[in-house]
């Protein structure tokens, strides 16, 4: 939004010269980006030369693009004025109407129909074992949807105070006969930043920079699109740094470091109020992560690659042959990830990794260690990545088809173990209105299991959902 509100600036005083084409043609822009609904849109054009610009200016100030003293400066009325003495504001009055608290979401609605037995009926992951007794089935969720609140407000020493709460409803379900649409609220964000121009610090609950891009998708929206199939994710407590350089010509530098949680996903237990340590807690200290990625425009569109990395301590706690024993090991992970717009129509994305114990991230099919004594006892190795392409066939359609594929490696398996998972992906969306979208979108899942041909499996996931964003 700050690229946004610094083009509404900048573009005062052609508002002054020529305000009833210019507010109107710069409105359209943004309603073509979905930025203004259509009725917004109409109402700036029916509000005449001052009245036009007035209203765009009230409204990208209600959405938070711009401040409010940003939408002053661009009534017309004010613009090119030269006032010799100001009057008198009281101290903090521009802070204080600079603060907003937003509350935003999406009530999602997703249908879905599976042909074969699949690790999870509304968001599947992998196929299960062909020994599987499920059969074909139908179902329909809103668990899906997300709710959150976020707040921009002061400027401390010279740094933007902004702050996030996010949650969903994919926290499990309550042990009940019909219990199974009375979905448990999730935690996914939670987390306060200093921005300065150059410089950025947070601390909280936040999306992982190792390996950050998430495919497009409606129908695996609480958990990102390839879990366990070439997609690493998590949100994870960090504290992290960001520094930025603008190289000019649109292009710049961002370096990214965080302090983490040191979990490395091993945690399959029961519900419970109490934590206790696992291998990655047990290494005594927290994983760390680096992000470099470069951007660069292509034409009216921006390009940008990134390389990042993942690496913690942990200690794996058990017995071999009764005797208590332990083994240190190293989570780590190295990655690439790449956004490429190749025109007005066609972008493509995806990431290639390759690590070990990485089960927090979903790799290695989500299996990150196995008990001491057998293979994979310091850490599971795997390797991956997913490639999407994206065609914005009009203003409203958008279709997705993306690859992904995830293959551990073999000799960190025990016999039965999913060995490797592919997973082709195919969507289309329309975007009835700025805040209204249908999707349709179809999986196929092909898993194979260590030593076991016969379990191999493979099944097809549809899916058809309705968004309303606000």
């Amino acid at each position: 939004m700050l690229p946004m509100a610094l083009l509404l600036i900048c573009a005062a005083h052609t508002w002054a010269q020529d305000a009833p084409s210019s507010a109107q043609e710069l409105a359209r822009v943004l309603r073509d980006k979905q930025i203004i609904t259509a009725s917004e849109y109409d109402r700036i054009l029916t509000g005449g030369s001052s009245g036009g610009v007035e209203e765009l200016a009230t409204i990208l100030r209600n959405k938070g693009v711009i401040t409010a003293v940003e939408a002053a400066s661009l009534n017309p009325n004010k613009i090119g004025r030269v006032t010799t003495d100001p009057p008198v504001k009281p101290a903090n009055s521009d802070q204080e109407s600079e603060r907003k608290l937003n509350f935003y979401g999406t009530l999602l609605f997703n249908a879905y129909l599976n042909n074969s037995a699949l690790n999870n009926a509304d968001i599947p992951a992998f196929a299960l074992p062909n020994t599987s007794s499920a059969q074909k089935n139908f179902g329909a969720t809103a668990r899906q949807t997300r709710l959150g609140l976020s707040y921009s407000g002061l400027t401390v020493a010279g740094a933007k105070i902004t702050g996030t709460a996010e949650a969903d409803f994919f926290g499990g379900e309550p042990a009940l006969a019909n219990g199974i649409n009375m979905d448990v609220i999730r935690m996914r964000l939670a987390y306060g930043r200093l921005d300065w121009k150059r410089f950025a610090i947070e601390a909280g609950q936040d999306w992982a920079i190792f390996a950050p891009l998430n495919p497009t998708s409606l129908a695996e929206f609480a958990v990102p699109e390839f879990s366990t199939s070439g997609n690493l994710w998590i949100r994870t407590p960090q504290i992290r740094t960001e520094l930025k350089n603008e190289l000019g010509d649109r292009r710049t530098l961002l370096w990214q470091m965080a302090a983490l949680d040191p979990d490395i996903g091993d945690n399959a237990v029961a519900y419970s109020t109490a934590r206790q340590p696992k291998a990655g807690e047990l290494g005594g200290w927290p994983a760390v992560e680096t992000r470099l990625a470069f951007s660069a425009p292509i034409g009216q569109r921006t390009a940008t690659i990134g390389v990042s990395g993942h690496g913690g301590p942990a200690r794996n706690m058990g017995s071999i042959n009764g005797v208590p024993a332990a083994r240190s090991f190293t989570s780590w992970g190295v990655a690439a990830d790449y956004s490429v717009p190749i025109s007005t129509l066609v972008s493509i994305s995806g990431e290639a990794y390759s690590g070990r114990a990485l089960g927090l991230f979903s790799g290695g099919i989500g299996q990150t260690l196995t008990p001491l004594g057998q293979p994979g006892d310091r850490g599971v190795g795997t390797r991956g990545g997913w490639l999407q392409i994206q065609l914005n066939l009009t203003k409203q359609l958008q279709s997705n088809s993306a690859y992904g594929i995830d293959s551990p490696v073999l000799r960190d398996l025990p016999a039965g173990s999913r060995s490797k998972n592919q997973n082709y992906m195919s969507n289309i969306m329309y975007h009835l209105s700025p805040n209204l979208t249908f999707a349709l979108e179809w999986h196929r899942f092909l898993t194979d299991y260590r030593n076991q041909p016969g379990a191999n499996h493979n099944g097809d996931h549809f899916n058809v959902a309705a968004a309303y964003t606000f």
